[in-house]
């Protein structure tokens, strides 16, 4: 059986808030439109799909505007309505004519708003652009705390070219160890080992949630990051273009007029914001180093669509209030206004590594990575890429 613990516990609230609702809750959440997406033990029952909360009548007793008339809507009526076992609002089992196979008591559908921990389906009220996430779960007695996350990929380009790497970074959200996940909690962590996947493409995460990928299929491609035991992201759209094939907003060279001697239409390098895109080998972002592990080393590759011509990094410095920042030229840190630096060539091609003259003190770091190919495009800085802060102690 599939219980939901904490819609349980939750019913007083949901009480308090069916009053309020009656006297008068502002009209600015009668209608809002929201995403709902529905992971089952082994397939996905519901992909992310847009409703609107204009229900004329509260599901199982529950505000028209709660997660539960949320659910309501996205199924189209085809679940329990938390009234399993004559409950009311209390349980879930079915959703979509499937009940699953839970061995233990404490198994549930955890429900997750905006990858923030759920308080209960029926007292979780919606606002315009939240997204929901309910995923079959096993929560452990006496915990009763998550096990299976799910994946959020938390950054990815928009367009690409076709045949040219690319990097996504993928978390899964975690929350904090104790006796019981409270409502409101979840932070996103990057993950190793999950495998993002589309058209043929597959790749991997490795340290610091990164995964490289090559397209070659033109047009909208739709790419899902999965991992065993977790629940996976919601699928996401990279569009692929051939140099300028008139996809993704680039401009067909066919609309210039111009050919080329016998006909043929000449290649224009791609310019834009994803033309170049930096990946540090070594250093991994937000992550904490012990002074004995420091980093020493500044090294890394830029993926680009024509041949990359410079790459400068900036390295900067913060601790106990005093900032400075590396010196390439005298090769040490110098005192600096906090925030500033300056950058020093590394590389003339697409792949870098700079030794530092030894490893770096305690203290909050920031590298800025800067790289220019011959079509006239720059890095566009974007942390977690061009730009990664980390710690030493």
């Amino acid at each position: 059986m599939l219980t939901s613990r904490r819609i349980r516990r939750t019913l007083l609230v949901a009480s308090i808030s069916l009053f309020l609702l009656a006297f008068g809750v502002p009209s600015a959440l009668a209608a809002p439109t929201v995403t709902v997406r529905i992971e089952g033990e082994s397939s996905t029952l519901v992909p992310k799909t847009s409703v609107t909360l204009s229900a004329p009548e509260p599901v199982s007793g529950c505000p028209a505007n709660s997660v539960a008339a949320a659910i309501n809507l996205a199924v189209g009526g085809n679940w329990d309505h938390g009234e399993a076992n004559g409950g009311a609002g209390d349980f879930t089992e079915t959703i979509l004519g499937e009940t699953h196979s839970f061995t233990h008591e404490a198994d549930t559908w955890a429900e997750w708003v905006n990858y923030k921990w759920g308080g209960g389906i029926c007292t979780d009220l919606l606002s315009e652009g939240d997204e929901v996430v309910m995923v079959a779960d096993h929560e452990p007695e006496p915990l009763y705390v998550p096990t299976v996350l799910p994946l959020v990929v938390a950054e990815a380009p928009a367009s690409v070219q076709a045949g040219t790497p690319f990097t996504v970074k993928v978390s899964a959200v975690h929350i904090p160890a104790g006796m019981f996940a409270e409502k409101g909690e979840g932070e996103a962590q990057p993950i190793e080992g999950a495998t993002v996947s589309g058209a043929g493409a597959t790749a991997t995460s490795f340290a610091g949630g990164a995964a490289t990928l090559t397209l070659d299929t033109v047009g909208n491609v739709t790419l899902r990051a999965t991992r065993a035991g977790d629940a996976p992201s919601a699928g996401f759209v990279v569009c692929v273009h051939n140099g300028n094939d008139g996809n993704c907003g680039t401009t067909s060279a066919s609309t210039t007029g111009s050919t080329a001697a016998g006909g043929v239409l000449p290649f224009t390098a791609y310019k834009g914001p994803f033309a170049l895109v930096a990946h540090a080998s070594d250093l991994i972002d937000g992550h904490v180093y012990p002074r004995r592990l420091a980093p020493r080393v500044l090294a890394g590759t830029i993926a680009a669509h024509t041949a990359v011509t410079s790459v400068s990094t900036e390295l900067r410095r913060r601790y106990r209030g005093r900032c400075s920042a590396y010196d390439g030229d005298r090769e040490r840190f110098v005192s600096a206004r906090c925030g500033s630096g300056s950058f020093f060539k590394v590389s003339n091609g697409g792949a870098f590594s700079y030794l530092l003259p030894s490893a770096l003190a305690p203290g909050r770091y920031v590298l800025d990575i800067e790289a220019s190919d011959a079509a006239g495009n720059v890095t566009t800085l974007a942390r977690g890429t061009s730009r990664l802060v980390f710690y030493v102690r």
